[in-house]
């Protein structure tokens, strides 16, 4: 059964690499913020203690203990935001856009601009235990980018669909080894809708209309993506992981001319790509609780690096190899308060949540790399989010 089981993943990635050259275009993966993962460095292949797995590996479904998700609103912000929100608002108000764009500030501003605003949810019902995982989300995301010397303004709008589904069994092991080794696979089938338009700064300010949107080209992008992983535990304190998302994940793009001619069933020309193989492994340490004494109900140390051979799978968009470490550090305080902090995509990140039984409470902040070297381009993003979990 191991056999078979590692004979098909080896067929499926040197198959995935074929299509990927068959492919017209790479798909990026969908992505659904989670607070968490993000105060903490990213998500942590090893670390399954929470319905996270679904996304992370899906070989946690045998160690997370059974647990529902019934809703989910987390906003992720990234970049000026605000200050894109306040030049709006004055343009509504009456300045004129030359007037603001010959503001320095506003020409900092605008100077290779990259702004985002995605909401998760609340669509978010999923549960996780026994060896079996499943969940259906949803996000919905707004981007805002400038290029050129008189600035051009990109925006694009999305509506992203999830479905997940797993299963994950536990090989046998001797009960003097003090181990358990889990193998998973799971299935992703996903949907996003995505319209855009580029256009001048000085154009757009002057004729502030979002029906712009509806005169444009709409994408339908459907997809599928198979994972596997594989978590070995010993003595519940360290935990070694390793997960290959989208072994083979086809996805077909259905260009309509507007949105308009999508809703009337209008005829699409159709064009094929896939998503990129992503191979991560990483380490959690958890010590045991009862090695503190005090306020200190857990601790869990996590290393990671992500996304192996980008080099190999997706050259186009691989990056530099110190973008593909991930590590965090999560204290539980009084089994309600936790204390986050990492190092993920060469910035430092940071973060808390607040476990109050009906509902979950986190908050991070943490940076991210536009380009694909380190310190080139960064962003900054704050993260807040309500999750409506509860243990079965």
């Amino acid at each position: 059964m191991r056999k078979f089981g590692c004979a098909t993943a080896v067929l499926l990635f040197c198959a995935s690499i074929v299509v990927v050259e068959a492919q017209s275009f790479i798909f990026q993966p969908l992505q659904f913020p989670d607070a968490r993962a993000s105060a903490t460095g990213g998500i942590h292949v090893a670390l399954a203690d929470d319905i996270t797995t679904l996304v992370s590996n899906p070989a946690g479904f045998q160690s997370v203990e059974p647990q529902f998700e019934v809703a989910d609103l987390t906003a992720n912000l990234t970049g000026p935001v605000f200050s894109l929100a306040d030049l709006v608002l004055k343009v509504v108000g009456g300045t004129s856009p030359a007037t603001l764009l010959a503001d320095p500030g506003v020409q900092s501003l605008l100077n290779s601009l990259y702004s985002s605003a995605v909401l998760n949810g609340p669509l978010a019902l999923g549960y996780v235990g026994n060896g079996l995982g499943f969940g259906f989300f949803n996000s919905s995301g707004v981007t805002f980018t400038t290029v050129g010397a008189v600035p051009v303004l990109s925006a694009s709008v999305h509506e992203d669909l999830l479905f997940v589904s797993g299963y994950a069994f536990r090989i046998p092991l001797p009960a003097e080894a003090l181990s358990t080794l889990d193998i998973g696979v799971s299935v992703d089938a996903f949907v996003r809708g995505s319209v855009g338009f580029s256009e001048s700064i000085i154009t757009l300010l002057s004729s502030l209309n979002p029906a712009v949107l509806l005169s444009q080209p709409f994408d339908l992008d459907v997809g599928f993506g198979i994972n596997t992983g594989v978590l070995y535990s010993w003595n519940k304190t360290i935990s070694v992981g390793i997960v290959g998302r989208n072994l083979f994940a086809p996805v077909v793009r259905n260009t309509y001319a507007s949105i308009a001619a999508f809703g009337s069933g209008g005829i699409a020309t159709q064009s094929y790509g896939n998503a990129p193989i992503d191979l991560s492994s990483g380490i959690v340490y958890s010590p045991d609780p009862q090695a503190f004494e005090g306020y200190i109900s857990s601790l869990k140390v996590m290393l990671d690096y992500v996304d192996i051979l980008d080099f190999l799978t997706h050259p186009s968009t691989s990056t530099n190899p110190i973008l593909h470490v991930q590590a965090g550090v999560e204290v539980v305080m009084l089994q309600i308060l936790s204390l986050r902090g990492g190092f993920g995509d060469g910035y430092f990140t940071a973060g808390l949540g607040l476990d109050l039984t009906a509902f979950r409470f986190n908050l991070s902040m943490y940076g991210s790399e536009l380009s694909a070297e380190p310190g080139i381009r960064p962003a900054y993003n704050i993260l807040v989010g309500l999750e409506f979990r509860y243990s079965a």
